[in-house]
């Protein structure tokens, strides 16, 4: 039924943008791990490409991911809104990796007890042009975030702060502060989605900068990112290969 509901729901979001405002856009980056609100989602030589449709303030589109020897296999598909200051996202997330513990070998299964996919809801407030802090909430709101016993989704949440701490040209450096914690405890258990226990599961360090060879634009990046709650660090570097 949530299946239904949710193609109900995308149909009824099409039908009411005018196509003709629609622009089709992608991208495809090359990174050596794909980080993920204070997790390691996967290590190794990673891409990850993405092609939406934008209907001016609405969007959708489809992003994947994935490793080089096959071991992290992702597949996932969003809608938005989007206007001035404010973002919202509604992103089926579904990872197929070989080695997953969670059921990932039934792409069309919706049952909640079930399922190896989720549905994260994404939030972004920016305050202005003059103070550009970006306030983010984040829950996933369906599927494999379940307490232990199967019984219940922990709504497991993340919320943050973002703001370009320095910035010239064509260089500039992000610092971002994440907290994680389940609004549904009632099981009595600490772990959320993100980390084994509720607290700051990342401090970042985000550098980008775009290097122009023969009048082709490269943007390259490098994330420094802690987890205080789980205890340990990464370090991602990434390169645009194109994005139209």
């Amino acid at each position: 039924m949530l299946k239904y509901n949710l193609l109900f729901f995308l149909s009824a979001v099409v039908g009411s943008i005018s196509v003709s405002a629609q622009e089709l856009h992608s991208a495809l980056q090359l990174r050596n791990s794909h980080l993920w609100r204070g997790l390691e989602v996967s290590a190794g030589f990673i891409y990850t490409g993405d092609v939406h449709l934008d209907f001016k303030n609405f969007y959708g589109g489809f992003w994947a991911g994935g490793n080089f020897d096959g071991s992290y296999k992702e597949f996932n598909h969003y809608i938005g809104y989007k206007n001035k200051k404010l973002v919202l996202e509604l992103w089926d997330i579904y990872n197929f990796s070989p080695g997953a513990t969670y059921n990932n070998k039934e792409y069309f299964n919706y049952s909640a007890r079930e399922t190896g996919r989720f549905w994260d809801f994404r939030s972004y407030y920016t305050m202005s042009e003059q103070f550009p802090l970006v306030l983010s909430w984040n829950t996933v709101v369906f599927g494999r975030d379940r307490n232990s016993i199967n019984t219940e989704n922990k709504y497991s949440t993340f919320v943050s702060g973002e703001y370009p701490v320095y910035k010239k040209e064509s260089l500039e450096v992000r610092g971002r502060v994440g907290y994680s914690f389940a609004l549904n405890n009632s099981n009595g258990e600490k772990n959320n989605f993100f980390a084994k226990d509720a607290g700051f599961n990342e401090i970042s360090l985000i550098l980008s900068k775009s290097f122009t060879i023969e009048g082709y634009k490269i943007p390259v990046g490098i994330w420094a990112m802690w987890n205080p709650v789980n205890n340990n660090a990464f370090l991602q570097f990434s390169v645009q290969a194109y994005s139209f």
